[in-house]
């Protein structure tokens, strides 16, 4: 990973020097909690691709002055990330791939369902039992999270193209843990903790919403009604059902699902562009920005009523 003087969504996309110089450190951190929990290791199998080492350049005089733009202290360094090793019989894609349509109009993952010889609810159910359960536990086991965006999230499938498992990129700048302390964060290494951005639980759970419902889930939805006859609501349905399922499995984080609650009736929502527009525009700033929140949308994940049930 290098870094580049390009303006992306929010950020310039350089490569900070204190986070990009702790990338190995986090990586033995998240590792740890994975490979000590069986959920995660033995059910989940979710591969963790590691930030295993890392190298930044400082400036001696330009990087000690607090008021100048964040981004030219970020112009020179790299971060190697393992790459994604699999078993004969499993293949990868990045979770963006799945709102590909092709010229003729027919969408990506329409032809993995028909690939896979199950229904399309049924293959639904698979992806979201592939990619929820992990991200479920890091947030309400350890009060931490991924970005799990588009390109992030690869959807690991098996010979059938059934989804069957998550792989993960990209820690050192998008991991988040919680402002409110975690006994399971007690152990966490000082050059971890220094690093890692945290939020409080109301925005660790935007993490989710915004990278994974609202960055993918919201378009994969109607392509899933237009082509494989399901309609929006029994998607949104099945993503609950997945999240209820999971919750039923650890009854002892109760605190924790009411703490980082994904089943709000509304979520808050994050307006890049207001960025752009209205706050910062292209001005030069100390600081990276954080997005900007302005109003609420329904949520589709909350419980619906009587009549919307499937």
């Amino acid at each position: 990973k290098l870094p580049l003087s390009i303006l992306n969504t929010l950020v310039w996309r350089g490569l900070p020097t204190e986070r990009t110089l702790a990338a190995p450190a986090v990586t033995a951190w998240v590792h740890g909690l994975r490979d000590g929990d069986p959920f995660l290791t033995d059910e989940c199998r979710v591969v963790l691709l590691g930030e295993v080492a890392s190298v930044a350049v400082e400036h001696p005089l330009y990087d000690r002055l607090p008021e100048v733009p964040y981004q030219y202290k970020e112009l020179l360094g790299a971060i190697w990330r393992e790459p994604l090793k699999l078993p004969p019989g499993e293949r990868a894609r990045t979770l963006a791939a799945l709102l590909h349509t092709d010229p003729d109009g027919r969408a990506f993952t329409a032809e993995l369902v028909a690939r896979s010889g199950l229904e399309p609810r049924e293959w639904l159910r698979r992806l979201f039992a592939a990619l929820l359960p992990p991200l479920l536990h890091f947030l309400y086991r350890y009060g931490t999270v991924f970005s799990p965006h588009g390109e992030n999230a690869i959807v690991v499938f098996d010979e059938r193209d059934v989804p069957v498992r998550l792989a993960v990129k990209d820690f050192v700048d998008d991991v988040n843990v919680s402002a409110v302390p975690l006994p399971e964060h007690a152990r966490m290494p000082d050059e971890v903790r220094e690093v890692l951005l945290t939020e409080e639980p109301g925005f660790l759970t935007q993490f989710i919403h915004s990278g994974l419902f609202v960055g993918v889930f919201r378009y994969l939805a109607p392509l899933c009604e237009e082509q494989l006859d399901v309609p929006e609501a029994h998607f949104w349905s099945l993503v609950r059902a997945e999240i209820l399922r999971h919750q039923r499995r650890f009854p002892e984080l109760a605190d924790r699902f009411a703490l980082f609650d994904l089943l709000t009736p509304r979520i808050e929502r994050l307006c890049l562009n207001r960025n752009r527009l209205h706050l910062d525009g292209y001005r030069d700033r100390p600081e990276r920005p954080h997005a900007a929140v302005h109003g609420t949308v329904p949520n589709p994940l909350a419980d619906p009523g009587p009549d919307d049930r499937y």
